[in-house]
């Protein structure tokens, strides 16, 4: 039997007992096309050109191909879900007071 705790909150999730939220989140680098408008590869628009240029650095570094894509994969509980849903990014809402120097 698997066993699945929250990524978040490091509490066992349960299957019987408990609902499991999986998140999955892709972070890839935009492609702007010629108009200046953000696309993804999957548009219409041809990359050629930019595959060879990417290739020819390929052969001329000795690091691996690294193009930034990642794909994110977590279990969260159902507060941690709660919690998720209301900021995804994490971001501090507190007001930020700004005195001066005096």
């Amino acid at each position: 039997m698997l066993h699945y705790s929250c990524d978040a909150c490091k509490r066992p999730i349960h299957p019987h007992n408990d609902v499991r939220h999986v998140v999955k989140i892709e972070v890839f680098p935009a492609v702007e096309d010629m108009s200046g408008n953000s696309s993804t590869m999957t548009e219409e628009a041809d990359h050629l050109d930019a595959m060879h240029e990417i290739l020819e650095r390929m052969g001329e570094e000795d690091l691996p191909f690294d193009d930034g894509a990642r794909s994110l994969r977590f279990d969260l509980c159902d507060a941690c879900r709660q919690r998720f849903v209301k900021n995804p990014l994490g971001i501090k809402t507190g007001k930020q007071l700004d005195f001066s120097n005096n």
